[in-house]
């Protein structure tokens, strides 16, 4: 099986909603989804459906955060 991996650390992102937009951004230029973000040393899955509430403001991040925790 081959595999490879990516990883970006970002600087200066103070909430989630912009680590999901980065994240929504990369999909749709590439077509690949994260396998895994790391948010203020939380390992979350992305999950695209909530990832789309959170940016929309009809979820939480905590609510994110915690129904995503790794």
């Amino acid at each position: 099986m081959n595999s490879a991996s990516i990883r970006y650390d970002l600087q200066n992102i103070d909430n989630l909603r912009y680590l999901l937009c980065l994240a929504r951004e990369f999909f749709s230029e590439t077509g690949m989804l994260p396998a895994e973000l790391e948010y203020h040393g939380v390992r979350l899955s992305y999950n695209s459906i909530e990832a789309n509430a959170v940016i929309k403001g009809a979820l939480d991040e905590k609510e994110y955060i915690e129904r995503n925790k790794l």
